[in-house]
């Protein structure tokens, strides 16, 4: 067997692994059927656009479930790990912290009911993301007004700057 067509181990057979309940990091991916494409963590980092660091971070953290190894111990992914890891860049895009990832993920991934704290986050994330879509809504109508008025001192602009301004405290409109 070459070392490229290595089994990978159990983890229940690895020592120092515990399982979620201890840990509270995400369940174990299923192992990949042999036609299955498995990547390495280089090559999910390439793929994802984020550092070798940062998918073993998410591990860490139980953003992504724990891969399949080899008997060497090498990470083997399946491909499906691009869909965890983009989904948790767009989840921090949309201003979730790594935390409410984990938390989120560990109730995508496990199918369970989702908890009273899970169910907290989405309440307080969905309002956060409905007074960004209504502050949107009203710059891109004030720009789109702007952009079709002829450059005057009465032109909408000035307004698009106060109202982005002063009416959200200085910061920026999409309250990051």
């Amino acid at each position: 067997m070459s070392s490229r067509e290595r089994k990978p181990v159990p983890a229940s057979s690895r020592p120092g692994r515990t399982r979620l309940a201890v840990t509270g990091r995400a369940p174990k991916a299923a192992a990949p059927s042999p036609e299955e494409e498995t990547l390495s963590i280089g090559e999910l980092a390439r793929r994802t656009n984020v550092s070798t660091r940062t998918i073993r971070y998410y591990e860490e953290l139980g953003i992504l479930p724990e891969p399949e190894r080899t008997s060497g111990g090498t990470r083997r992914y399946p491909a499906d790990y691009v869909f965890y890891v983009e989904g948790a860049k767009v989840l921090k895009q949309l201003g979730f912290g790594l935390e409410e990832i984990a938390e989120l993920g560990k109730f995508a991934l496990t199918g369970a009911s989702a908890s009273e704290r899970t169910r907290a986050i989405m309440r307080e994330k969905l309002s956060e993301l409905n007074h960004r879509i209504r502050v949107l809504d009203r710059l891109h109508d004030l720009a789109v007004e702007a952009s079709a008025q002829p450059a005057s001192n009465d032109a909408p602009g000035p307004e698009l700057l106060r109202w982005a301004t002063e009416e959200h405290g200085g910061r920026a409109a999409t309250g990051d």
